[in-house]
């Protein structure tokens, strides 16, 4: 058994890597950058709120379709192969976009499209390279690895506000596959320098292949499923809508984008928080803290105080991200790593289509402009599975095997 910090020291090139490339990774760009692009589009192009949220439903569910076969291509072909290629199609899809023509037809399709090149670039494949390399401390290394996501929610949407003022989407979209080529290149770069992306070590060889659907026959994966995905539905969706909300209580586009910014700063606060405490406590109780934490914040959302506003921010971001470095440690606990591939792509599937589903819910809860409905309801199903995450059965440790 390696030791915590010896597992560091040995795949610290694969942690950064992932940490880089997970932070543009397409999903994850896309909500933290598309709050920036709506006015500009609603503007410009003439599309509406509405059409914009089912654009980003259309993407969550494309990534939702084509997840599960990602995951067995992980545990088969191996995650290098899959993020090298993902980062390659995410450039293609951004530039695309960036030169689309006219029309939300072309738009909602090359968002589409944008999802299927760069769904290899989605948390399961960087969570395969973390759970194989780590043991000891694997939930530090995944809240550290998500945490990436946490700094692009910080600069996206300042930067990408400031870039679309200045260049219209079209540029913004240009800037976006600029950010992807710096950063998920260089971070394919240090995957393939490390250990696991050369030849690997014996445990990290041993957990590369093979694998099988079998857990998805138990009650207890759905059961799992569906303590992350519900909050994913009731949480996600307010990254979207943050920013017209903060618009709508008076706010100019450079403080919402502040304001949101504080989202990030909550994310990988809270990714540090949780995967430290991972390694320590039993994880679901980690997850109905998060959880409850931002139903909270979700709450808040009601105020019209700046302090408050703020905090509801800081709040909400502390359950982004949780559902999933608490869900692919909580995964790979119960059910192993050989497998972890395909039951954490199948499960991510699922909640990045719940999460695609949160948009649209709250738009339509909230038609005339008035988001009260959304965030009473989004502020009580988040308190609820808060409850019933805690409930998930105990598992216990042997070595590197897990028995639930």
């Amino acid at each position: 058994m390696i030791e915590g910090a010896a597992e560091f020291r040995a795949h610290w090139r694969a942690l950064l890597g992932c940490t880089m490339a997970a932070s543009v990774g397409v999903v994850g760009l896309n909500a933290y950058t598309n709050g920036a692009f709506v006015p500009e589009l609603v503007a410009t192009a003439g599309y509406s709120r509405e059409q914009l949220s089912t654009a980003t439903l259309m993407l969550s569910a494309a990534v939702a379709l084509v997840a599960p076969l990602m995951g067995q291509a992980l545990d088969r072909w191996g995650p290098v192969r899959v993020i090298t290629l993902a980062a390659v199609g995410e450039i293609v899809g951004l530039l695309l976009l960036a030169l689309s023509p006219a029309g939300f037809g072309w738009y909602a399709g090359l968002l589409v499209a944008l999802a299927l090149l760069g769904v290899g670039s989605t948390p399961p494949s960087f969570s395969r390279v973390v759970t194989a390399c780590f043991d000891r401390r694997r939930g530090l290394a995944l809240g550290l690895m998500i945490g990436g996501l946490g700094i692009t929610a910080i600069v996206a949407p300042i930067l990408m506000t400031k870039v679309i003022a200045a260049a219209g989407w079209r540029g913004g979209y240009a800037v976006l596959a600029v950010l992807v080529l710096l950063l998920g290149g260089g971070g394919v770069a240090l995957i393939r320098s490390d250990d696991y992306g050369r030849t690997g070590t014996s445990a990290t060889t041993r957990a590369r292949r093979g694998g099988d659907w079998s857990g998805v026959r138990r009650p207890l994966y759905w059961l799992v499923l569906l303590c992350f995905a519900c909050p994913a539905l009731f949480g996600g969706g307010f990254l979207l809508h943050m920013i017209t909300i903060l618009r709508a209580r008076g706010f100019t586009a450079g403080e919402a984008a502040q304001v949101q910014a504080l989202i990030g700063l909550s994310i990988i606060l809270g990714r540090c928080l949780s995967g430290l405490s991972m390694d320590r406590i039993f994880a679901p109780y980690v997850a109905g803290i998060a959880f409850a934490i931002s139903a909270g914040g979700t709450a808040l959302l009601l105020s019209t105080s700046g302090p408050l506003l703020c905090a509801a921010a800081l709040g909400i971001g502390l359950t982004i991200g949780a559902e999933l470095d608490i869900l692919a440690f909580t995964l790979s606990r119960y059910f192993g790593v050989a497998s972890f591939g395909r039951l954490y792509s199948l499960a991510y599937s699922l909640m990045i289509l719940a999460g695609g589903v949160s948009p649209v819910l709250i738009a339509r809860l909230s038609m005339g402009g008035d988001y009260r409905p959304a965030i009473l309801l989004c502020a009580s199903g988040l308190a609820l599975f808060a409850a019933v995450v805690a409930f998930l059965p105990r598992f216990e440790r042997s070595g590197t095997t897990v028995r639930p």
